[in-house]
């Protein structure tokens, strides 16, 4: 049987679902754009409250065998704005391009989050700790203590994610993009 398109989404809304215990996350949710005033298919979409502050997270997931290009990036920028969001995170199945990982890791209000996630229904992922965009955590440390690991999730994801996080992450199914300290 073919991994499909709408049971990736799922499995990205899953996991999102598994980053903090103090979210909600809707899977497949139509909001009417503020802009456009049509309405807009999300994959998956996160609330919470951050310092007593409702915040709004879209989550995009392509299931794409090729790397994704700043087109999609812009198109999901695009869709951020019109629907209102904080920021967003794309999951993608194939990885990106680097015009697409230094779009998104330029992107402000609302910023963009880039994560390769192969599907479970695929081999796993081979991680490639010079790709652009790494965080410097994984360049210096490859393979992972128990003591890095939980240094760098707590600078990805915040100390507030759940046990089924760190073991995706440990699955060795996924790669966090995060823009390099100082480089514009």
């Amino acid at each position: 049987m073919r991994y499909r398109w709408r049971e990736y989404e799922q499995e990205v809304a899953t996991l999102v679902d598994s980053l903090d215990a103090g979210t909600t996350v809707q899977h497949n949710r139509y909001v009417v754009g503020r802009i456009s005033g049509v309405r807009r298919q999300l994959d998956a979409v996160v609330e919470g409250h951050v310092a007593g502050q409702r915040v709004s997270i879209v989550i995009e997931a392509k299931l794409y065998k090729r790397n994704v290009s700043i087109g999609t990036i812009d198109e999901f920028i695009g869709k951020m704005l019109d629907v209102g969001c904080d920021r967003g995170v794309l999951y993608a199945a194939g990885g990106f391009t680097d015009g697409a990982l230094s779009r998104a890791g330029n992107a402000r209000n609302p910023a963009v989050g880039c994560v390769l996630f192969t599907p479970s229904a695929a081999p796993v992922a081979t991680v490639n700790h010079d790709l652009p965009g790494a965080s410097d955590v994984m360049k210096r440390m490859p393979d992972f203590t128990e003591t890095a690991l939980d240094a760098h999730l707590n600078l990805i994801v915040g100390y507030n994610r759940t046990a089924e996080y760190k073991k995706w992450i440990l699955s060795g199914r996924s790669m966090l993009y995060r823009q390099h300290q100082g480089r514009r």
